[in-house]
């Protein structure tokens, strides 16, 4: 779905906007309580980008698309700012990643329960931008007098793919720990689950748990253990850490015991066993991901193998 645009300049700098999202609320970027990069910045900084929101809603979040010479989009994600501010208007800050040089176009992104609420950098006719280079000394790493690599141009240099492994359902119970000083604690026990892929099919055996803390930012730091059995009777031993997004404001309605219908998680699991049928998943290095339905209290996720190419010619 595509979204009419308009960025209406909103001070001196032409990266200064106001945006209105297709909720209501609006997005600023370029203002002194909102900076952005200036017109042109040396090549290998880091360029950080300040966006206020307001009023922010259950379920916001913010990223920034960019591209770089018109190339492929991609984004980051922009954390909330710290500290005391407009109980009406919330700030996120993101860092672009450094470019040896060329034109670099951004668009701030609000999103709803992951979706995005306000236009796409490829569905806009207007957008910001800064120049990388062009007359200014490269910036060498900390530490060091050298400056970077040719090599090292600011996009991949391998070729990777993922290998499907199977698709899991996890039933859940919540044990809450209490606010600790690290973070508000949560256990989630599980009760029962099932995974099935094209060539694994298998159970998730009693007393596995993600041992969950949830910072003060809203994400939760997934620490699960479990182990599975496969139909034929081999066992693996799964351990593995992760995120889970339950929004800017998650920390303080998970204190209430609120969360949203279906927040998304992304993990990383190893796994171990002794079958020699199985022996290679010992070496393999997957990534789980999915969402979590807070009223069915059930684990929907999918994992991969990464399997990492060749380097890129070029």
């Amino acid at each position: 779905m595509s979204f009419p645009i308009k960025l209406l300049p909103a001070g001196p700098s032409s990266n200064s906007s106001t945006q209105r999202t297709r909720d209501g609320s609006v997005l600023r970027w370029g203002h002194a309580d909102t900076p952005v990069p200036p017109a042109v910045i040396s090549p290998g900084l880091p360029a950080p980008v300040t966006v206020a929101v307001s009023p922010v809603r259950q379920g916001h979040a913010v990223t920034v698309e960019y591209r770089v010479n018109g190339g492929p989009v991609r984004q980051v994600t922009a954390l909330p700012v710290p500290g005391l501010h407009d109980p009406n208007e919330r700030l996120f800050r993101a860092l672009l990643p450094g470019q040896s040089g060329g034109l670099v176009e951004f668009l701030p992104v609000l999103r709803l329960v992951g979706q995005p609420i306000s236009p796409r950098l490829i569905e806009s006719t207007e957008w910001p931008h800064y120049q990388v280079g062009g007359g200014v000394a490269p910036v060498a790493a900390v530490g060091s007098s050298v400056a970077p690599s040719a090599e090292m141009t600011g996009e991949p240099r391998w070729d990777w793919d993922t290998r499907f492994l199977w698709t899991g359902s996890i039933g859940i119970r919540k044990e809450v720990v209490g606010a600790l000083p690290d973070g508000l604690r949560i256990n989630w026990h599980f009760t029962e689950g099932r995974f099935v892929g094209p060539h694994f099919e298998g159970i998730a055996l009693p007393g596995a748990a993600d041992f969950m803390r949830i910072r003060q930012d809203g994400m939760g730091i997934v620490s699960v253990t479990e182990l599975l059995q496969t139909r034929t009777g081999a066992r693996l031993y799964c351990s593995y850490s992760g995120m889970f997004d339950l929004g800017p404001d998650g920390y303080a309605r998970a204190l209430r015991g609120e969360f949203d219908a279906f927040p998304p998680f992304v993990t990383a699991p190893t796994y171990t066993t002794a079958d020699k049928e199985l022996a290679w998943v010992n070496r393999a290095q997957c990534i789980g991901l999915g969402r979590v339905d807070t009223k069915a209290m059930r684990i929907e996720s999918d994992v991969y193998v990464i399997e990492v190419g060749r380097k890129r010619a070029g």
